[in-house]
């Protein structure tokens, strides 16, 4: 499979070598891995991705994974999201979830589990 027949999964980490590690599986499992460092580098981003999918931190150090999914949600229907966090917050949750995330998963997780959860994405969208 050619990288412009694979599903996009846009990446918003802001850990360099965990965002190199979350592309390096997402190609590995057979997905085109688009990556981004913050959450103003998505949005600035010159053209949609197909097939999108969105594995989001929640803390990014700038704009914060959940006001991206807010703004995203604003303007018009976001892609499905992912979110990737090292802390427990409860309100966090709640709010992405009310928002429709459709995965929360806690650092470190299971790389097996986040390509299960992103297949699971892929197929339904």
């Amino acid at each position: 499979m050619s990288a412009e027949q694979m599903p996009a999964v846009a990446v918003v980490e802001n850990d360099a070598a965990l965002l190199r590690a979350i592309g390096r599986l997402l190609y590995a499992g057979g997905y085109k891995p688009v990556l981004f460092n913050s959450a103003e580098e998505y949005l600035s981003r010159s053209e949609a991705i197909d097939g999108e999918c969105l594995v989001l931190d929640i803390n990014l150090g700038g704009m914060s994974g959940l006001e991206l999914q807010k703004k995203l949600c604003e303007e018009g229907v976001p892609p499905p999201i992912i979110f990737i966090t090292g802390q427990s917050d409860i309100p966090s949750i709640g709010r992405a979830i009310d928002r429709g995330c459709v995965a929360y998963l806690y650092k470190p997780f299971d790389p097996g589990h986040l390509l299960k959860v992103i297949r699971g994405v892929v197929q339904t969208h």
